[in-house]
């Protein structure tokens, strides 16, 4: 069934509105258009012509006022449940002049058949409005301690929060269900009449979200306070929610791997795949499980960072007589991984693992900060300690040692090179048939690139 979920951040008196609109294929949602309109009229037209015979509309705004003064219920209610987050709701009454308005539009889109959702069932055909409050609806689904203030402060304040905003909308809507592709979204201006129109149409995006998370799973995962006759609002449950396991799958739409793409060098493949996470401002897309196994044959795995990607081979720091470092000592090779789910890409590296020269080491370690730098003498890497007061002890020892002198790099500590043999790339594609791309090393320096079935 395909399914096309409207959000409105509905401007007060003649102000600019956000709008978003996220399709799904049955599989998972897609961004199809983010914009900014002023009139409710070329709002309405908009939708109309926009969401097709089966939609859900998410309007920021309370759409059914009964009351002349005070609170509606549906508002006290948020109050009592989300004010710890800082997430209360307006209080709604025919008192303020923007409820002709917000009232009014909503009544045209029941004009054009958009029915109030209040009661709707999950997976419904049809045309709906609910309305929801974003500030709630981003503590719930996010599972933050309080709201992201990104209305009110200093401009510098402002553009940071609605940053955080923006990163939070690209890492965790992915991850949710139903899952969104990851968005193209504007990014974040320094100020003026431009920030405001993408904070509308970021505040849309996450309206538009919780249409389709109210449309898939309904009450079961979703709480409506009030009703249509006295005024509702639409509220996801907290992310800690529990999810039927066999529910938590995505469809991979986002792109393919032709062979025509690729670089002859999987390391220069890797690069332009790096850059592309570094561009999507992912967390940490430098992060890689390195997996190792000692004599015993018994594998471990962790999670480090990349330090550097070349010719010669994939580098990372540790500490000598850590885990990974007594196992790579037994048996020098090793496994990467790196996994970027935004862009729904991975990435398995193999090869033989030896260390870096000491001036290597010694050349990095002196670009770390100080306080890396005293950490990687403090800490005894893998061995059993007493307490964090044993390692906040040798800390400040250290701080005291090294008071008036630069920290010298750890006999103990040092980078390690992985030099790869086999390059795997998987790019996620629709019915689990993923493009697998592997690039085995041949004698002489050159690489055969081979399609592995998925």
């Amino acid at each position: 069934m395909r399914m096309r979920f409207a959000g409105i951040d509905l401007g007060w008196e003649r102000r600019e509105s956000g709008l978003a609109l996220l399709d799904w294929d049955g599989a998972s949602l897609s961004l199809a258009a983010l914009d900014v309109l002023s009139s409710p009229d070329e709002i309405a037209a908009w939708l109309d012509q926009r969401c097709g015979a089966d939609a859900v509309v998410a309007i920021d705004a309370p759409t059914v006022i009964p009351n002349e003064t005070g609170m509606r219920a549906a508002d006290r209610l948020t109050h009592s449940l989300y004010g710890k987050y800082d997430a209360g709701a307006y209080p709604a009454s025919r008192a303020r002049r923007y409820w002709l308005r917000t009232t009014g539009f909503s009544q045209a889109l029941e004009a054009l058949g958009f029915k109030h959702g209040d009661a709707m069932p999950s997976r419904a055909a049809g045309r709906w409005q609910v309305e929801v409050y974003p500030n709630a609806a981003m503590v719930q689904l996010f599972a933050l301690g309080r709201i992201v203030k990104y209305k009110r402060g200093t401009l510098a304040s402002r553009i940071a929060a609605l940053r955080r905003f923006r990163l939070l909308l690209l890492r965790e809507l992915p991850r949710l269900t139903p899952a969104l592709a990851p968005p193209r979204l504007p990014s974040v201006p320094a100020g003026g009449a431009a920030l405001k129109r993408v904070e509308d149409q970021l505040d849309a995006l996450l309206c538009a979200y919780v249409a389709a998370h109210w449309w898939y799973w309904g009450r079961a995962l979703n709480d409506v306070l009030g009703d249509a006759s006295q005024g509702y609002i639409v509220v996801p449950h907290r992310r800690a929610a529990r999810v039927p396991l066999a529910d938590l799958r995505q469809s991979y739409m986002l792109a393919g791997l032709p062979e025509s793409d690729l670089h002859a060098d999987p390391v220069a493949q890797f690069h332009a795949w790096l850059d592309q996470a570094l561009a999507a401002q992912l967390p940490e897309p430098n992060a890689m499980t390195l997996a190792t196994a000692g004599l015993d044959g018994h594998p471990h795995a962790r999670i480090v960072l990349l330090k550097d990607a070349g010719p010669g081979g994939f580098v990372f720091f540790t500490n000598y007589e850590s885990g990974k470092g007594r196992q790579l000592d037994e048996n020098p090779r090793a496994a990467l991984v790196f996994y970027w789910p935004q862009l729904e890409r991975q990435v398995r590296i193999a090869g033989a693992v030896s260390r870096l020269p000491p001036e290597d080491s010694e050349a990095y370690f002196l670009t770390r900060p100080r306080g890396h730098q005293l950490g990687a003498w403090a800490s005894p890497q893998s061995s059993v300690i007493e307490s964090r007061e044993t390692l906040e002890r040798r800390l400040a020892g250290l701080e005291e040692r090294f008071a008036q002198v630069p920290v010298p790099r750890p006999p103990f500590w040092g980078g390690y090179r992985l030099v790869p043999q086999t390059v795997e790339f998987w790019q996620g594609r629709p019915n689990r048939l993923h493009d697998r791309i592997r690039y085995r090393a041949l004698p002489g320096g050159a690489w055969l690139i081979e399609r592995l079935a998925p």
